[in-house]
């Protein structure tokens, strides 16, 4: 589902114009410029990314109606209208032992961050592992995808400390290359929403 459908989704449930809800469709289907895969998702598309979202655009926004809408509740509907429904954990999106995948993170353990990094950084950086208790989870932020969320959530100069530590960062794609889809959940929308804008294209 492209970020218009959401937006129109959003007006839908919550008011306003399709317009009003852009930043946080175009936020969640970022991970779409890094990977072109449904396995994108699993990068924004859970109650981590919807943290991230809220700390990006602030906790409420107004329409052009005026009327105020919560951030979370964008984003939550975001991941529903493309994940049959849910809200998954990312702890839901991650595999059992990937061995292949450990294997192709630049680190082992959070214990191997420099102790140098501001601790705004560090926090970003670790955030996925202590979600989930994972050392699968840091795909999110020790790789090009982590890059942009230091940029995204901190500015410039977070990413360049970050580039500092990891001059060849890994191309998230290529760890994302080593997740399997295995519930429908993970590819397939929700059909209820596919129903209502079919419906409108309709009329």
């Amino acid at each position: 589902m492209n970020i218009w459908k959401h937006c129109l989704l959003s007006q839908h449930k919550f008011g306003g114009q399709p317009g009003d809800f852009l930043p946080v469709h175009r936020f969640l289907d970022s991970s779409k410029l890094f990977c072109y895969h449904p396995r994108h998702r699993l990068l924004l598309h859970h109650t981590v990314g919807i943290e991230w979202a809220i700390e990006l655009l602030g906790d409420v926004l107004t329409t052009s109606d005026n009327r105020q809408v919560l951030v979370r509740d964008v984003a939550a509907a975001h991941c529903q209208e493309d994940l049959l429904g849910r809200v998954p954990t990312l702890a839901e999106w991650l595999p059992g032992p990937a061995p292949e995948l450990l294997a192709a993170l630049p680190i082992a353990s959070p214990d191997e961050l420099p102790a140098t990094l501001t601790p705004a950084l560090r926090q970003l950086l670790l955030r996925p592992y202590l979600r989930t208790g994972q050392v699968a989870a840091l795909l999110l932020t020790c790789s090009t995808f982590g890059m942009y969320l230091a940029e995204q959530l901190l500015g410039l100069a977070a990413a360049e400390e970050l580039l500092r530590w990891q001059p060849a960062p890994v191309p998230v794609a290529q760890l994302l290359a080593h997740i399997t889809l295995r519930h429908p959940w993970q590819y397939r929308p929700d059909p209820r929403a596919l129903a209502w804008l079919q419906q409108q294209e309709q009329e």
